[in-house]
């Protein structure tokens, strides 16, 4: 009995050993992970601060310490973007920038934060000079095959295995013109060839550099959309007759401008633009105040 009551009791010991190790053990990792989560959130910070101050490899190096302790995350994979562009527009580190990007298009292809990877992808690898594997790329995301040979017998000019001037595209440029028999010589022939390259060369070149998502080329893009708009609009709806002279022609756009005021029933308020600018004739007015005892 004495000895099935001393069991009994090492048991009870043993239990609340274990019982006790566990709580230590929880009380322990939460601390820790506590701890990682508070240093990650001040490394972020820290990072923060220090491209503000213009400290951009040494921001890199902390951002770099946060992936590590969370290497595959959804925190993780927008520090990496982070890094990535932080490479690419501050340090110029486009191998390292490149390497970021492809672990985003691997690891998470379809999330928010891989969203315009592919272009960055290329521009990478167009400053690397590795033009050719961006232009595979390009082809790819449009559906083409890069490997296939699309040269043809009437191919004027290529770019590697693919067809790039044909022969009718030249045959048009050179009608367009208008030369006499006796004028079209082989160095006029020459020269058009040299300008339809040229054009082709810097568009691929324009592509490659993403410039078409440039805020600056979109907004002359909209400028001149705009003025092409209008142009066209008064081509066909008030200068029909092409027989107009100058004078009249500003009449017709003047009577235009009327017509289409008065159809949006257009007002100016010139009371808040008087008190937003002090012009000219507002100081005359004054002095004229002045002199007059007003």
């Amino acid at each position: 009995m004495n000895s099935l009551r001393g069991i009994t009791k090492k048991i009870d010991a043993m239990l609340v050993m274990v019982i006790a190790g566990l709580i230590l053990s929880l009380a322990l990792s939460y601390n820790y992970y506590q701890t990682r989560r508070t240093t990650v959130i001040e490394n972020e910070s820290y990072a923060a601060s220090l491209l503000a101050h213009g400290l951009p490899a040494e921001a890199a190096v902390i951002i770099e310490e946060n992936i590590r302790k969370q290497p595959v995350s959804d925190r993780s994979l927008k520090l990496r973007k982070v890094l990535s562009e932080l490479y690419m527009n501050e340090l110029n580190n486009f191998e390292k920038a490149l390497a970021e990007l492809v672990y985003i298009r691997n690891y998470a292809p379809d999330a928010a934060v891989a969203s315009g990877t592919e272009q960055q992808i290329r521009y990478c690898l167009n400053r690397l000079g590795r033009v050719y594997d961006v232009e595979r790329r390009r082809m790819l995301e449009g559906g083409e095959n890069p490997v296939e040979n699309n040269v043809a017998s009437d191919t004027v000019v290529r770019f590697g295995n693919r067809h790039a001037i044909g022969l009718e595209e030249l045959r048009q440029r050179v009608s367009g013109m208008n030369l006499p028999p006796e004028k079209l010589t082989r160095e006029t022939i020459d020269g058009v060839i040299s300008g339809m390259t040229q054009e082709m060369l810097l568009a691929r070149a324009a592509e490659r550099e993403d410039i078409k998502h440039d805020a600056e080329f979109i907004e002359r893009v909209r400028q001149f959309e705009k003025s092409l708009a209008i142009t066209n609009y008064l081509r066909k709806f008030v200068f029909k007759d092409t027989g107009l002279n100058e004078e009249k022609q500003r009449q017709l756009l003047a009577d235009e401008i009327n017509r289409l005021a008065q159809k949006e029933a257009m007002q100016i308020n010139r009371e808040v633009i008087a008190a937003a600018f002090k012009t000219a004739s507002d100081s005359v007015d004054a002095d004229k105040a002045v002199e007059s005892g007003e």
